[in-house]
C-alpha cells in the first residue's frame, strides 16, 4: 500500500492523481542513475535500500510515468500493466522511453528488485 507522508493510504487510479499526490519525488538514499530523455526531459533515481525515489523535470508525462513506476516497483507489480491501467493516461513515446530507461536501471542494478 502506498502511503503519504502522514501515513494515510493513497489510492491513485487517474493520471491526475499521480500529479496531484506525488509520493516518490522526494529523493532519499543514494543516487543510482541520471537519465536524459531529450533536451528538456530528464530524471535522477535514488535508492535507500527499500524504496526508489526520483527528481525530474516538470514534464507531466515524465512525472506520471515515474510515480507509477516507483509504485509498481514498491508493490511488485508489472510496470507496463500498471501504466496501462491508469485512467486518462496514454503510454506515448515519452512514457515508453522513461519506462525503458527506468527498467534498464533496475535491471542493471539487479539487486534492487529481489
Amino acid at each position: 500500500m502506498v502511503k503519504d507522508e502522514c501515513g494515510c493510504v493513497i489510492t491513485r487510479k487517474y493520471a491526475s492523481d499521480f500529479l496531484i499526490k506525488r509520493v516518490y519525488d522526494k529523493p532519499k538514499g543514494k543516487e543510482i542513475a541520471t537519465v536524459r530523455i531529450d533536451e528538456s526531459r530528464w530524471f535522477k533515481l535514488f535508492y535507500d535500500g527499500e524504496k526508489i525515489t526520483y527528481k525530474s523535470s516538470e514534464c507531466p508525462v515524465t512525472i506520471i510515468t515515474l510515480e507509477a513506476l516507483c509504485e509498481a516497483f514498491e508493490e511488485k507489480k508489472d510496470p507496463k500493466e500498471f501504466l496501462n491501467s491508469i485512467k486518462g493516461f496514454t503510454l506515448n513515446d515519452i512514457a515508453k522511453k522513461v519506462m525503458e530507461q527506468f527498467l534498464g536501471v533496475i535491471n542493471e542494478k539487479s539487486g534492487l528488485h529481489s
